[in-house]
């Protein structure tokens, strides 16, 4: 039900007349008339009265009153709460990244941006290949991840190399690059954060197919694997930048990489303070 045919209702019936409040209202009389016969038409009932009086309520229009005037109110107080939410998603943006960018540029990042513009929030969260649905499903306002899975409203802000994770005594002469080759030979340990993605498109690439240890672990217990010798595997830049382990860090005889990126609504629809945000990250040099 049309609450605002019930509000130019209830405006006729105190006005008393449908062409004084026609002229309120902006409507002329013929088009006020059609909408109270539309309304009467949608409830089955006849609802006004007319005569030299001007117009009232007709007895099945009084018994509907009260909850018409609730109906009302109802639904001025939704409009409100409506207002509320909309202007709390106007200065919050709810963010999701991967764990390697929360732990390394993103944080600094954000207190930049949140200098410049004090009046937007953020709400964040970590996550991996979840992130793509959390944003189609309407529950983030943008991610910043890998293009682990091909979509043409990924924007890429930054490159990131992917290097070998060896054991500390792994014979390897100096300046040596390591064979990626060798990923079929010995015992690779695949980081289950980007299993099936990033890592896997990379040996998919060039038609490898690695000698995988059955781990299911994330970036930094592989670090710790490699560093108790349970085999090597392949980690990004942005990864390492995290690394407490005694490994050596090498890089591939492949160019490898990833890129990091963000998917936000850059369309009329979008938020103003995703966008801004956007271009903040646009503009800053990785």
């Amino acid at each position: 039900m049309d609450t605002n045919k019930i509000k130019v209702l209830m405006q006729a019936v105190e006005n008393g007349s449908l062409l004084n409040t026609a002229a309120k209202l902006g409507y002329t009389q013929a088009g006020l008339t059609h909408m109270m016969k539309s309304l009467e038409n949608e409830l089955g009932v006849v609802l006004l009265q007319r005569g030299k009086f001007g117009v009232r309520f007709t007895e099945e229009g009084e018994r509907l009153a009260p909850y018409f005037r609730e109906l009302i109110r109802v639904g001025e107080k939704i409009e409100r709460q409506v207002d509320i939410i909309l202007e709390q998603k106007a200065s919050t943006i709810r963010l999701a990244s991967i764990s390697s960018v929360v732990r390394t540029w993103l944080p600094d990042v954000m207190q930049a941006f949140q200098k410049e513009n004090p009046e937007i929030s953020f709400e964040l969260k970590e996550g991996d290949d979840r992130l793509y649905h959390w944003f189609d499903q309407g529950r983030i306002d943008m991610c910043i991840t890998s293009n682990m899975v091909r979509r043409k409203d990924f924007v890429p802000l930054v490159l990131d190399e992917f290097f070998a994770v060896l054991p500390y005594d792994y014979p390897l002469r100096d300046g040596e690059l390591f064979p990626l080759h060798r990923v079929e030979e010995e015992d690779f340990l695949f980081p289950s954060c980007a299993d099936d993605y990033d890592v896997g498109r990379l040996m998919a690439a060039q038609g490898i197919t690695p000698n995988r240890q059955n781990t299911y672990v994330d970036d930094n217990s592989v670090m710790t694997m490699v560093a108790r010798g349970f085999g090597f595997s392949l980690l990004p830049s942005l990864v390492l930048k995290n690394c407490h382990e005694k490994v050596k860090v090498v890089p591939l005889d492949v160019q490898c990489s990833r890129k990091i990126g963000m998917i936000y609504n850059s369309g009329k629809n979008g938020s103003p303070a995703v966008k801004k945000f956007a271009d903040f990250l646009k503009s800053r040099k990785f």
